[in-house]
């Protein structure tokens, strides 16, 4: 009888060893198709981290910012662009209105709209529907850059400002408030409803055109309180009404509430937004930029507006602010 040929013992070990090579390499293979957790990038790292040692008060936002660490880099992504998405949705989780992950390739398209931002301080949430022309505004309104003004036949000057982000507006400010007082202009009216903030730098320049001296301060929680000042020498010292409402964000509410504070202007219309939160853009290596609420806006010796809101002298619909405002300012 003849038996089945039995396998040499080196042989058997050799075919085990092949086996378990290959085994490896389907499982190395298998491995590598795998996407990769989020939380194992640098870039997660850095993103999250700078949240954790800049953001000013993180018991306000909208998710335990541990716990976001935890959820969001768990996640997997299948390449740096599934990344750059997490990375958004992680930044918009803050729940403040302001914060947010600008990837690489978006930067350029936000230089473009809103004009170059290049890691400097930033407010507000860009161009908003404030640059509408007013239904109470006077007839014949005029442009200086993104400024409309104009005049009543009482002689009080009117100056919509829809918001401080644009390129011109503290210049065109300045040339509506010139050309208001050479005109005859015994008054102001600076209308701000509806608009979103912008820029630092435009809030002060503008606030520079009507007074002078250290208006703010910027509360944070890794540094000294910062003083700003108003940017510019006055243009004008004629009486001032700022028309406000509830749309009214971040640096226009800055620049109400300071002119309010420092006795230069009469408030009028609805309690702003309460949304002064100051944001710092951080330049990132691969070309994104975080942008992150650092701190929020206050004035000198005065709680912050933040939460709160600058509440109007004469509170008013905000329909009705403009009549009461001309009335209070003819009755001085």
């Amino acid at each position: 009888m003849t038996g089945a040929r039995r396998a040499h013992p080196h042989a058997l070990q050799t075919i085990v060893a092949l086996a378990l090579l290959l085994a490896a390499e389907v499982l190395d293979v298998a491995r590598a198709s795998e996407p990769p957790v989020a939380g194992s990038s640098a870039r997660f790292e850095v993103a999250w981290r700078l949240v954790h040692e800049r953001y000013w008060d993180l018991s306000l936002s909208a998710i335990d910012w541990d716990d976001a660490r935890r959820a969001f880099g768990a996640r997997t992504v299948a390449d740096e662009a599934a990344l750059d998405d997490l990375l958004v949705e992680m930044y918009e989780a803050i729940g403040d209105d302001h914060s947010r992950y600008l990837p690489a390739a978006r930067v350029a398209e936000q230089r473009e709209a809103l004009g170059d931002l290049p890691c400097i301080g930033y407010f507000g949430q860009g161009v908003g529907a404030g640059g509408s022309e007013a239904a109470d505004a006077p007839p014949g309104l005029r442009s200086a850059g993104p400024v409309t003004f104009g005049a009543w036949p009482d002689g009080i000057g009117y100056l919509r400002v829809g918001d401080l982000v644009q390129a011109g507006v503290a210049d065109g400010v300045r040339q509506a408030v010139i050309e208001l007082e050479r005109g005859g202009a015994a008054a102001l009216v600076l209308d701000l409803r509806g608009n979103p903030g912008g820029r630092l730098v435009t809030m002060m320049q503008v606030a520079g055109v009507f007074t002078r001296g250290l208006l703010w301060r910027a509360l944070t929680r890794w540094s000294l309180p910062l003083p700003y000042p108003a940017l510019g020498t006055p243009a004008t010292s004629l009486p001032l009404a700022v028309l406000v409402d509830g749309d009214v964000h971040s640096a226009a509410e800055g620049l109400a509430g300071a002119l309010q504070a420092q006795g230069r202007a009469l408030v009028v219309g609805a309690t702003t937004a309460g949304n002064v939160e100051a944001v710092l853009p951080f330049c990132l290596r691969d070309g994104a930029q975080a942008w992150i609420a650092t701190g929020v806006l206050a004035p000198l010796g005065a709680p912050t507006w933040e939460g709160r809101g600058v509440v109007p002298d004469l509170p008013t619909d905000p329909g009705s602010a403009t009549d009461i405002a001309r009335a209070a300012l003819l009755a001085r």
